[in-house]
C-alpha cells in the first residue's frame, strides 16, 4: 500500500548546510522525541556514535523521551524528516509498518497532500566518523547555540503537551474555597439575595436519565468553591409546582414546543430556588447560569427575582483541542475527549463535539468484512463516549463522509457498484446503485441503533474524500455512465437523503446536518434545488463568510473556507439559510470563533472585536445553529466565552419590580472583560480592539491561508537559493512566495503583512501596559491572553520578514549592478537579523507555554530545537552573504 505513495515527481530532497552532515540534522530534529536507540539503528550505528554526535553540537547528554511524541506528535515527526529519510528509516524512527504509514498519509487528514504528494529523492542516510573540518563546523554550532541560548537565559517552565495536565482527571479547576466568612458579611444585611448554605438540597425530577449527574456536578462546584455541603435527592411530584419548600434547589422540567431546547427560567425567592426548562440539558444551562451569578458575586448569593433565558442557538458543538487520527474509540490514550475537557466546554455553553469516523469500521460490512475489524470495540467506545459526554449536556456527532472509495481491486467482486474513478487507483461506490443506497440506510441505521445516545452526524457530500460520481469531477468528467445521465445535485441531495432515512428510521429526534461545503460551484437556483430537496428534519450549514467579497491591499477578492479577518455571514450563505427557512428546515453556520489557518499555532486569536461582530450578525441572520469549529479551534477560551453570552435571551424580573428585557448587552464583550480583569478590563479592551482592528489587514486568499508561512512561523527557513519546491497546504511554505501571496502582487503582498505586524504590535504593546492594572486573581487570565497575542505576533512578523527575505534574494540574484547588489545583499542581512530575534522571542514564549506551536491535525509545527534550528539557519545565511561579499570586494 506505501507503493502508492512513492512519488518524487522528479524532487531531490533538500540539503541543511546550517549542519555540517545530514546524520547530524537527523540527531537533532529527533534528539528527545524517540529512543536514542531507535535513532542508531536508522543510521546502522551504535547508540554511544549517537550520543556522540548529539553532545558534539550541544545536546543534551541523556534526553528523557516522552512517549507522547510517538502518539500524538508523530506528523510532527514525519514533517521534521520528510526531506532526511527514505521510507525504510522513517519506518524504523516511527516503528510502523507499511501499512501503519500508508493509513496516515491517507486518512490522517489529508497528510499526503500536507507533505506535497510527493516524497522528495533521499539517498539513506548512515552513521560515519566525521571529518576534521566537520568537527570544527560542529564546535562552531556548539558554540553559537550557547551563545544565543545559554541556559540561565531561558527558563523552560513548560514541556511540549503540558497542557493536556488541564485537562487530566483532577486537574481541571484551579477555584479555591472562598472564605465562608466573606460570604457572611456579603449576605448581612441584603434583603434583595438569598445565601445557599449548608444543608441546602437539590431536588430532581423522578426517572430523569442524566439530571442526577448534573446536580452532583453542581453539588461538587458549591462544595470546591464555597466550601458548602448540600444534598440532592429526587423532587416530589406533589411539591413539583409549589415552590414552597425551603433550603431547595428545585429542578424541574416542562416541555414547551414553542421554545427551543435548553430554554429555562430560574426563580429565586426568599428560602428556595427553582429551575424549569423544557428538557433536561436545560436543567443543567439553568445550574451553570446560578453558579456564574454566584462568582461574580463572589459568594453563594443569589438575587431575588425571576429570570427567563429563552435559547436562540440550540445547536453550538466544536471539535476538541487536542484530538489525534487513528483509532481513539478503540485506544484509551489517545481520548479526544476526557471528562475535565468535556465539563470545560460544557460550562462555555457547548453542547456538542464531534469525531471522525468511516461507516465500515463501525458497521460489519459484508462485501468487505476485512475492513471491519474490531469493530465492535469500536461502536463500544463511541457508545461509552456518548454516555459519558451527555452527563455533560453534550451531544457527539460523526463527520459522515461516505461511502469511502475502494481500490480499484475491491472492483473485481463488485464490478456493477463501480462509479467514477479519478486516479486510476481508487474509485467510487456509485451512490446511484440501489445496493449501495440500501448499504448506506442500513449501517446507518445500524449505528444509530447500537449508540442510542448519539446525537446525529454532518455530512460533506461535495469535495473533501471522494464519495460519489460527482465528488471531485462535473458531468462532462466523470467517468460512471450511470451518474453521468442524471445531475450532480440529484446525486448529492440523494446521497445526504438516503443517510437522513438510515438515521431518522432509528432515530427519529436525530440532528442530521447537511453541510454544504463546497457547494460553491453550484449556480444559485441549483443551490436552492438542492436545499428544497434536502429530506425532512435535515439542517442545512453553511461556512458563515462563504464567498464574502474581499477588499484588502487594494485588492479584489472572496473568502473560501473560514475566516476571521472577514466578517460573516456572507451572501451565499445567506441565500442558502433563507432557502432552508422556506423549507421548514433549521439553519447552521460553520464559524472560526478561536483561530483559523490564518494564524492556527496560537489556540486563540484575542479579536474578541471581530467575534462579538460576526455573533451579532449571525443572530440577524436567524441561525439557530453553530459549528463552532474545524479541527482547529476547540481551545476552550474566552472567545467562547463569549460566544456563550449570545447563546440565549435574558429578561429579568427581580425582586423590587420589572427591568427591561436583558436581550443581548451593547457589549457583551466589556462586561466579560470587566468579570476577567475587574480594573484592568479598560485597558485591555483597548488592547484587545486595536488587536481586531490589525487584524482586518490579513491579506486573506484561500491559497494564502494554506501555503502561506503564518501558520509554521518563524521555523520555516530561508533559503539563499530558490528551492524551487512548491508551498503545500500547511505543511511546508518553502521559499514559494509566488504560492504565498496567491491573487496579490508581491509588493502588495509583502506591504500588507509588514501593515499586519505592525498593528497588532501596537495592539499587544497596550496589552503589556495594560499589565500593570492586573489583580493577582487576574494574572492568570491576562498571561495566556498576553501569551497568544505574542504568539500570533510572532508568526505575523516572521511572516512579513520571510516575504521581504525571497523578494530581496530573487531581486538581488538577477541584479547585475555590484552598487545594487550591496544594497541588496545588506537589506537581505538585516532582514536575516531581525527573523533570528522572531525566533529566540518565540523560543522564550514556548519555553513558558505549551500550547503556542500545537494543532491538532498537524500537531506541533515546532519545538525548541526546531526554532533553535531556525537560529543556526540565520546564522549559515549570514555567513554565505558575508562571504559573497568579501569575493567581490577583496
Amino acid at each position: 500500500m506505501l507503493d502508492l505513495f512513492r512519488s518524487n515527481q522528479g524532487q531531490k530532497a533538500l540539503e541543511y548546510a546550517h549542519f555540517p552532515t545530514p546524520m547530524q540534522a537527523i540527531v537533532w530534529r529527533n534528539w528527545g522525541m524517540v529512543p536514542v536507540e531507535r535513532i542508531a539503528k536508522l543510521l546502522q550505528t551504535g547508540p554511544a556514535q549517537v550520543v556522540e554526535l548529539a553532545e558534539g553540537m550541544g545536546l543534551t547528554a541523556s534526553p528523557e523521551v516522552d512517549p507522547l511524541w510517538l502518539s500524538r506528535g508523530y506528523i510532527t515527526l514525519i514533517r521534521a524528516n520528510w526531506h532526511l529519510l527514505t521510507y525504510e528509516q522513517l519506518l524504523v524512527l516511527l516503528d510502523w509498518t507499511d501499512d501503519q504509514l500508508a493509513f496516515a498519509l491517507k486518512e490522517d487528514d489529508f497528510l499526503w497532500i500536507k507533505l506535497g504528494s510527493l516524497k522528495p529523492a533521499r539517498e539513506a542516510v548512515y552513521y560515519r566518523p566525521l571529518t576534521s573540518e566537520e568537527k570544527e563546523q560542529t564546535e562552531q554550532l556548539r558554540r553559537e547555540i550557547a551563545w544565543h541560548f545559554p541556559e540561565d537565559a531561558y527558563p523552560v517552565l513548560e514541556q511540549p503537551f503540558d497542557f493536556l495536565k488541564q485537562f487530566a482527571a483532577g486537574e481541571n479547576s484551579d477555584r479555591k474555597i472562598f472564605a465562608m466568612d466573606s460570604a457572611k458579611a456579603m449576605a448581612e444585611g441584603d434583603e434583595a439575595s438569598v445565601r445557599l448554605d449548608s444543608g441546602w438540597c437539590v431536588r430532581y425530577p423522578a426517572g430523569s436519565k442524566h439530571v442526577r449527574a448534573f446536580a452532583d456536578r453542581f453539588i461538587q462546584r458549591m462544595k470546591q468553591r464555597w466550601g458548602i455541603e448540600m444534598t440532592a435527592s429526587e423532587l416530589d411530584p406533589e411539591k413539583a409546582d409549589d415552590g414552597t419548600e425551603p433550603n431547595t434547589v428545585q429542578l424541574v422540567i416542562k416541555t414547551n414546543d414553542s421554545l427551543l431546547s435548553e430554554s429555562h427560567a430560574i426563580g429565586v425567592s426568599a428560602h428556595a430556588v427553582t429551575i424549569q426548562a423544557v428538557d433536561e440539558p436545560g436543567l443543567l444551562r439553568g445550574l451553570q447560569w446560578i453558579t456564574k451569578c454566584m462568582e461574580g458575586r463572589g459568594g453563594p448569593l443569589l438575587e431575588r427575582g425571576h429570570t427567563q433565558r429563552k435559547t436562540k442557538m440550540d445547536l453550538r458543538f466544536i471539535y476538541s483541542y487536542f484530538a489525534v487520527f487513528g483509532d481513539p474509540l478503540i485506544d484509551p490514550e489517545v481520548d479526544p475527549y476526557p471528562d475535565a475537557l468535556l465539563e470545560s466546554l460544557s460550562e462555555l455553553g457547548v453542547n456538542g463535539v464531534w469525531l471522525h469516523a468511516v461507516l465500515y469500521n463501525l458497521i460489519p460490512w459484508d462485501a468487505a468484512p476485512e475492513l471491519s475489524v474490531h469493530w465492535e470495540k469500536r461502536l463500544d467506545g463511541l457508545r461509552r463516549l456518548t454516555e459519558r459526554a451527555a452527563e455533560y449536556g453534550i451531544g457527539v456527532y460523526l463527520y459522515f463522509n461516505e461511502p469511502r472509495e475502494m481500490p480499484l481491486s475491491f472492483f473485481k467482486r463488485y464490478p456493477q457498484w463501480k462509479g467514477h474513478s479519478h486516479d486510476g487507483i481508487h474509485a467510487v461506490l456509485c451512490t446511484s446503485h440501489p445496493d449501495i443506497q440500501h448499504y448506506l440506510r442500513s449501517a446507518t441505521a445500524r449505528l444509530f441503533t447500537e449508540v442510542p445516545e448519539l446525537a446525529g452526524l454532518f455530512t460533506i457530500t461535495k469535495s473533501e474524500n471522494v464519495t460519489h460520481c460527482y465528488s471531485h469531477a462535473e458531468r462532462e468528467t466523470t467517468t460512471c455512465d450511470r451518474c453521468r445521465e442524471r445531475e450532480p445535485m440529484e446525486v448529492v441531495t440523494e446521497l445526504n437523503r438516503c443517510i437522513a432515512e438510515g438515521a431518522f428510521s432509528a432515530k427519529p429526534d436525530a440532528k442530521l446536518i447537511c453541510y454544504t461545503w463546497a457547494w460553491t460551484k453550484f449556480e444559485r437556483e441549483t443551490l436552492i434545488e438542492g436545499i428544497r430537496n434536502l429530506p425532512d428534519g435535515m439542517r442545512v450549514m453553511c461556512v458563515s463568510e462563504e464567498l464574502m467579497p474581499t477588499h484588502v491591499a487594494d485588492t479584489e477578492g472572496s473568502v473560501r473556507d473560514y475566516s476571521i479577518s472577514i466578517v460573516g455571514p456572507g451572501e451565499r450563505s445567506q441565500i442558502s439559510w433563507e432557502a432552508a427557512a422556506e423549507r421548514g428546515l433549521q439553519t447552521v453556520a460553520k464559524v472560526q470563533f478561536n483561530n483559523s489557518w490564518e494564524c492556527s499555532a496560537v489556540p486563540y486569536l484575542p479579536v474578541l472585536d471581530l467575534i462579538e461582530e460576526h455573533l451579532k450578525r449571525l443572530l440577524e441572520s436567524g441561525v439557530t445553529g453553530l459549528m463552532l469549529s474545524w479541527t482547529l479551534g476547540g481551545y476552550p477560551s474566552p472567545n467562547l466565552e463569549l460566544a456563550s453570552e449570545y447563546y440565549w435571551e435574558t429578561s429579568t424580573l427581580d425582586s423590587m419590580g420589572p427591568n427591561d428585557t436583558i436581550g443581548f448587552a451593547p457589549s457583551a464583550k466589556t462586561e466579560l472583560l470587566k468579570r476577567k480583569f475587574g480594573d484592568a478590563a479598560e485597558p485591555v479592551e483597548r488592547a484587545i480592539y486595536q488587536l481586531s482592528e490589525a487584524f482586518r489587514q490579513f491579506p486573506f486568499h484561500i491559497t494564502t491561508i494554506y501555503a502561506g508561512p503564518q501558520n509554521s512561523g518563524p521555523v520555516n527557513l530561508l533559503y539563499l537559493s530558490p528551492t524551487g519546491f512548491k508551498a503545500t497546504m500547511v505543511g511546508f511554505p518553502y521559499d514559494d512566495l509566488n504560492t504565498w501571496r496567491s491573487i496579490y502582487t508581491a509588493e502588495r503582498f509583502e506591504k500588507q503583512f509588514h501593515l499586519l505586524a505592525q498593528q497588532w504590535k501596537e495592539g499587544l504593546d497596550l496589552l503589556v501596559e495594560a499589565e500593570i492594572s492586573v489583580s493577582p486573581g487576574s494574572q492568570k487570565a491576562y498571561t495566556e491572553l498576553l501569551h497568544m497575542a505574542m504568539g500570533a505576533y510572532y508568526h505575523f512578523h516572521s511572516t512579513a520578514n520571510q516575504v521581504s527575505f525571497v523578494r530581496v534574494r530573487d531581486l538581488w540574484l538577477q541584479e547585475q549592478d555590484e552598487k545594487t547588489q550591496h544594497k541588496l545583499r545588506s537589506r537581505l542581512a538585516d532582514l536575516v537579523e531581525e527573523e533570528l530575534e522572531v525566533a529566540k522571542s518565540l523560543y522564550t514564549l514556548v519555553s513558558r507555554d505549551s500550547r503556542i506551536g500545537y494543532e491538532a491535525s498537524n500537531h506541533y509545527y515546532y519545538r525548541r530545537q526546531d526554532i533553535q534550528e531556525k537560529v543556526l539557519n540565520c546564522l549559515h545565511i549570514k555567513r554565505q552573504l558575508a562571504e559573497e561579499s568579501s569575493e567581490i570586494y577583496v
